[in-house]
């Protein structure tokens, strides 16, 4: 359970986006709460003017750090070294977030003391309808089925987050070891095995929709990757990764069938024999990648 007033760090890491940055920023500062910092690592070649100078002009709030690495993983754990507060609440650099009481809203989900990590709600479009199914941020069938949902507009728990909008006690970070460096590219699955750990650990996770921010999805920069071939290529490479790490190994050969017989039917639609080539080798590469670190 935290103090009344916790100091919260809100945390982002960011890679080629100066304006939807900067929009993201200027949310950010007018928030109704404090103590509040804001950290920032940039992995961008060459930053941006604009942007510094925002920062110069709020320096009481934000913490700027430039690093090289590429990896939204890392920056996020170069981050948390970085901050000082006993909550952290993690945002991407394209989100815009109208509701003042934002951080409030994460917050007041820790008086439980059995919780560790908290899912907000995040939106296309500030207009769009709840879906109508309201289950939100389970795994089944062995991790092989996600469901995301996160537009959910009913309080439940679940087993993962998504990593545009998500908080949890600093003390829970250092307890499971942050986030894995192990997911490359475009970092997929690096918030739900994050989330496993947390809840593995013991700790309710909990997705409250009063936390609620609309995702930009700017078209490039962050973790995008518009290319087709790279994306599948990444997707299963991180989701070998993923799985390996979190359920039997010998569970892996449903991991394999399953994407297998997706490579297959993606590319006989296609017809593209480089979609199934890229997405087989992905199956293959991802496992490898995963012994190789290990």
């Amino acid at each position: 359970m935290l103090n009344k007033s916790p100091k919260v760090s809100v945390i982002i890491p960011t890679y080629q986006r100066e304006e939807a940055l900067l929009n993201t920023l200027s949310d950010l500062v007018s928030l109704e709460y404090s103590p509040m910092e804001i950290i920032i690592t940039d992995q961008t070649e060459k930053p941006s003017l604009k942007v510094l100078n925002f920062v110069n002009e709020h320096k009481n709030l934000i913490k700027y750090f430039r690093t090289n690495l590429k990896s939204s993983p890392a920056a996020r754990n170069l981050a948390v070294k970085k901050a000082n507060g006993e909550l952290l609440i993690f945002v991407d650099d394209d989100v815009e977030i109208r509701e003042k009481n934002f951080i409030k809203y994460h917050l007041e989900n820790y008086a439980d003391p059995e919780v560790g990590l908290v899912g907000g709600r995040v939106l296309y479009d500030f207009k769009e309808k709840p879906p109508i199914k309201k289950e939100a941020g389970k795994l089944k069938f062995f991790g092989l089925k996600e469901i995301t949902n996160f537009n959910s507009d009913e309080r439940q728990e679940i087993d993962h987050a998504y990593g545009c909008n998500f908080s949890c006690l600093r003390k829970v970070y250092l307890e499971v070891g942050g986030f894995g460096e192990i997911y490359k590219g475009n970092a997929h699955m690096e918030e739900t095995d994050f989330s496993l750990r947390v809840k593995r650990a013991g700790y309710k996770l909990v997705f409250d929709p009063k936390a609620i921010l609309r995702h930009v999805r700017t078209s490039s920069g962050g973790n995008r990757i518009n290319d087709i071939y790279e994306f599948r290529y990444w997707l299963i490479h991180n989701g070998a990764v993923f799985y390996l790490k979190n359920y039997p190994k010998v569970s892996f050969p449903l991991f394999f069938i399953d994407k297998f017989f997706w490579a297959c039917t993606s590319s006989l639609k296609r017809r593209d024999k480089k979609m199934f080539k890229t997405m087989y080798s992905a199956i293959i590469n991802g496992r490898n990648h995963y012994f190789e670190v290990k």
